[in-house]
């Protein structure tokens, strides 16, 4: 299945594998705590409980060979599951039906489709639409839980987001128009090429290109963001476009640059001061709500 199908989770996924490769400490608690057996072959056989739940042994052989790593740090996982499982329950993280809808709307119109033909595609790759959006119920609730945690941890005070915008203010001069060349094409392997060798080389025939002046607040969100991040005489990011092609776009001048001021760039500081420090915020939580578990081996 196209991986754009669902929403980004491989974030929190990394970040959780990251967890396990960096938790060495606790794998030799577990591994303390785990008694040999020869009982493996077991399907359904309880090796644990993490607050009354159970995880058993044939899920601890299948995260096994799904991560490929030994049984300790497998084991691990399946407990980090578990708690955030249970974060989700005791923090009262729903979604709803409508919440759902929307996200698939997004889904389909990031992969070109509309609801029609997005649901085809999702059953012509062997999933029914009840599984699929009981995958993307229980992807949004991992992320609302992270997003949850990140912004209610005490990263990012407010004398500590003035102190990054002092230092950075030339990030906040924004301009209100750009002044772009927009290069199309419908082999991105040809537009890579073609910026690699730079502005002055010979442009493909299979490369169109247009000069235009573009005002920031007309466009997109996302196309704004990337020209913004873009320096003047550099090619954005290739993007995806409509109709199977890829645009970047040449960055000529930004016209009329204005000063963000404090009080409407601290979310945005806040939101960059959490992103660097997140897999520590993640790592910390965790470590108090393990901390505060009941964990009983089995065998």
């Amino acid at each position: 299945m196209n991986r754009k199908f669902f929403i980004s989770i491989s974030m929190v996924i990394f970040l959780f594998i990251q967890y396990l490769q960096s938790s060495e400490e606790h794998s030799t608690q577990y591994g303390s705590s785990l008694p040999h057996t020869n009982n493996t072959k077991i399907v359904g056989g309880i090796a644990l409980f993490v607050n009354g739940e159970p995880i058993t042994i044939y899920a601890i052989e299948k995260a096994q060979k799904l991560l490929h790593t030994d049984k300790l740090r497998a084991t691990d996982f399946l407990v980090m599951e578990k708690l955030r499982e249970s974060e989700i329950k005791r923090l009262k993280i729903e979604v709803s039906d409508s919440q759902i809808d929307a996200q698939i709307t997004q889904i389909a119109q990031q992969n070109g489709m509309n609801i029609e033909q997005f649901y085809a595609a999702i059953m012509k790759e062997g999933m029914s639409l009840v599984e699929y959006r009981t995958k993307l119920k229980e992807q949004i609730l991992v992320q609302e839980l992270m997003r949850k945690i990140l912004f209610s941890s005490n990263v990012g005070q407010e004398d500590e987001l003035r102190k990054y915008y002092n230092e950075h203010l030339h990030e906040f001069v924004i301009p209100k128009k750009i002044d772009i060349i927009k290069f199309v094409s419908n082999d991105k392997q040809s537009l890579e090429n073609f910026i690699k060798q730079g502005i002055q080389s010979v442009l493909p025939n299979n490369i169109v290109k247009a000069e235009e002046t573009l005002e920031i607040s007309s466009l997109p969100n996302q196309i704004a963001d990337v020209l913004l991040v873009t320096a003047e005489n550099n090619f954005s990011q290739i993007l995806e476009a409509e109709d199977n092609n890829y645009v970047s776009f040449y960055i000529k001048h930004k016209l009329l640059t204005e000063q963000v001021s404090f009080d409407k760039a601290k979310n945005y500081i806040a939101q960059k001061i959490i992103a660097n420090n997140q897999e520590k915020i993640l790592n910390d939580y965790f470590e108090r709500v393990r901390s505060r578990s009941k964990i009983v081996f089995v065998r």
